[in-house]
Parts: C-alpha cells; sequence; structure tokens
C-alpha cells in the first residue's frame, strides 16, 4: 500500500479552512483512481506542540496506481481547489506501507 500524506499547519480562520476542505475538496478527493480510503482529522502533539494541527491520510493499492490516480483530471482539480486556500499551510510525504 502507498499513503499520500498531507500535514497542515493550522490558518488563520479554521472553520473557514474546513468549511471549503469539507465541502470543496473532499468530495474530489474521493473520486480520484484507485483511491482506497481517506482519513482526516485533528492532530494533537504529545509532550513537545506539533507545528502540525490537522492531518488527511489517502491510501492507495501500490504506487502504480497512485502515480496513474495523480494524472486523473480529478485528481488535479483537487490538488487546484486545495491549493485555492491552502497554499504555504500544506507539507506533503508519501509512505509505502509495510504490512
Amino acid at each position: 500500500m502507498v499513503q499520500l500524506i498531507a500535514l497542515y499547519r493550522r490558518p488563520d480562520d479554521e472553520d473557514a479552512f474546513l468549511r471549503r476542505y469539507r465541502e470543496e475538496h473532499l468530495p474530489l478527493a474521493r473520486q480520484m483512481p484507485g483511491l482506497q480510503r481517506i482519513e482526516v482529522g485533528p492532530l494533537e502533539g504529545l509532550g513537545d506542540e506539533t507545528p502540525y494541527w490537522y492531518m488527511a491520510t489517502l491510501s492507495f493499492p501500490d504506487r502504480a496506481v497512485f502515480e496513474e490516480s495523480q494524472r486523473a483530471p480529478v485528481s488535479r482539480e483537487a490538488a487546484k481547489v486545495l491549493m485555492s486556500f491552502a497554499k504555504g499551510l500544506v507539507d506533503f510525504a508519501l509512505r509505502e506501507v509495510e504490512e
């Protein structure tokens, strides 16, 4: 399995961010070809404060499916919408999951 991880820093207006995230971005992201699962939610630091406030994990069966999905028009649209309100607030990572 391959996971795309998005880590978000706290925006100035959390409510407005979450509204756009849930109403505009997530409906598109859920249509990404090959997507098996999407998980989103807030983060809490354990001990030291984390620089991140929110996280999303998108799971795909393997890297080839993920890469193909990234070329799909709906995936490009989801990214464009996300960057319209989250640019400068999000970091991405990709990981291969060992089960």
